[in-house]
């Protein structure tokens, strides 16, 4: 029988289940994300540097183009996607349902391995986090 896992992402954890057949869904892995509830502030070291001009009257300050909660989320999301691909080589799953938020989503997608991507055979673009486990499968 062919194994589905159902990958539901947020900022804060992603929960893997798994589905064979009709079978009700199975929790396989619930990871949470220890930094998805810091505010930027808590991850940051320092404020970012600024210009030295004299003839300038304000000094602009330097800044990153992305924030340490968007480094840190994509840091996570990289070791989540490092792991589903690792499961697929093993044959734990053969096909992968992502469900998040769409622009996580599109992060999610950005970052597949080749194998991973083609085993995607479904995604739906809702934040469900929050929902139950039966829920979630109602919506599939």
């Amino acid at each position: 029988m062919e194994v589905t896992w159902i990958m539901v992402a947020s900022r804060e954890e992603v929960r893997i289940f798994s589905r064979v057949g009709r079978r009700p869904l199975k929790l396989e892995r619930d990871i949470g994300n220890p930094f998805g509830r810091l505010k930027n502030h808590d991850l940051e070291s320092d404020k970012a540097g600024a210009a030295n001009d004299n003839r300038m009257r304000h000094r602009p300050a330097y800044s990153t183009e992305e924030s340490a909660k968007e480094r840190s989320l994509k840091d996570f999301y990289r070791e989540v996607c490092e792991q589903l691909d690792h499961a697929l080589s093993i044959h734990q799953f053969d096909r992968l349902v992502l469900i998040a938020e769409p622009r996580l989503l599109g992060y999610i997608r950005g970052i597949l391995s080749r194998n991973v991507e083609r085993a995607v055979s479904n995604t739906i673009p809702k934040d469900l986090s929050a929902e139950r486990d039966q829920e979630i499968e109602s919506r599939l």
